[in-house]
């Protein structure tokens, strides 16, 4: 049997800037996170060895006009307020995330965006308040319990996100320039 890897990423918008990294194993249902900064070690963790599904936490698409994009405006009225990809600070993190969803995609791995504290939010809605460890216990996705950045945070929510992704528990808030994925 082939391993099914899922990453999440919580892309920085400079490679100045650290980018969270996680990744389940859905073989063993364990889960790693790192924190890298170029985009060359971004592009060696994730692709080695190829996962199924990337969950990239930026947005992969540019507005058709103006600074909004019509899947932010859904998202703003579903009461999960996101930032919009050309708001002052986006537009490097909007043009990374588009440039790696680009090389990913050409190297035949599925992509997808995900917002991770709106992933957060539709869970505690759901379970109630619970922390991030008694998320993935809820999965039954393992990992060892440490101080953790909100870069790593974020990683995890995203890798979590593309799990659900993968299980077929999820909902797509979809328009013409965009798409972003959320737990159901």
């Amino acid at each position: 049997m082939n391993m099914v890897r899922l990453v999440g990423i919580d892309l920085a918008g400079s490679a100045k800037r650290p980018t969270g990294i996680a990744e389940i194993d859905c073989q063993s249902m364990t889960l790693r996170v790192v924190k890298v900064y170029d985009d060359e070690e971004i592009v060696k963790i994730t692709v080695t060895p190829k996962p199924l599904i990337v969950a990239i936490d930026a947005p992969l698409t540019m507005p058709r006009e103006g600074y909004l994009r019509e899947v932010d405006k859904f998202m703003h009225k579903l009461g999960l307020p996101v930032l919009p990809p050309l708001f002052p600070g986006m537009r490097r993190l909007t043009e990374r995330g588009i440039k790696l969803k680009s090389f990913l995609e050409e190297a035949g791995i599925r992509v997808i965006e995900v917002h991770p504290r709106s992933t957060l939010k539709v869970l505690m809605k759901k379970f109630g308040k619970v922390d991030l460890l008694e998320i993935m216990r809820l999965y039954s996705i393992k990992f060892s319990r440490r101080r953790l950045s909100k870069d790593e945070r974020d990683a995890i929510l995203a890798a979590l996100t593309a799990y659900l992704y993968y299980t077929n528990n999820y909902r797509e808030v979809r328009a013409r320039d965009g798409t972003l994925i959320l737990p159901r």
